[in-house]
């Protein structure tokens, strides 16, 4: 089901919206990562002068890497450890 939500949610976005995915588990983070990935992604063939709009990123990440609870969080709620939130942004319509 995640599978199948992530990139639907990222596809539905605006041009300026944004995103925010707040996993608990190693997987759940794991596809977040490589769709945001995917869509930050420049996907040009290398050593092109110019790269055309097609290949250009469609996403950009607001966070490097993810962001993790502080200790305190964790300290208040021990559950809050395995927690992973990543966020992006769209900056382009999709060109086909």
């Amino acid at each position: 089901m995640l599978e199948r939500a992530i990139p639907a949610a990222v596809k539905a976005l605006a041009v300026g919206g944004r995103i925010a995915v707040l996993s608990y588990h190693s997987l759940e983070d794991r596809l977040v990562k490589q769709v945001f990935a995917a869509g930050a992604a420049n996907t040009a063939p290398p050593g092109l002068p110019v790269v055309p709009e097609r290949y250009a990123p469609r996403l950009k990440l607001l966070t490097r890497g993810a962001e993790l609870p502080t200790e305190e969080e964790i300290a208040e709620n021990r559950r809050a450890a395995p927690a992973r939130l990543r966020g992006a942004q769209r900056i382009r319509e999709d060109v086909e």
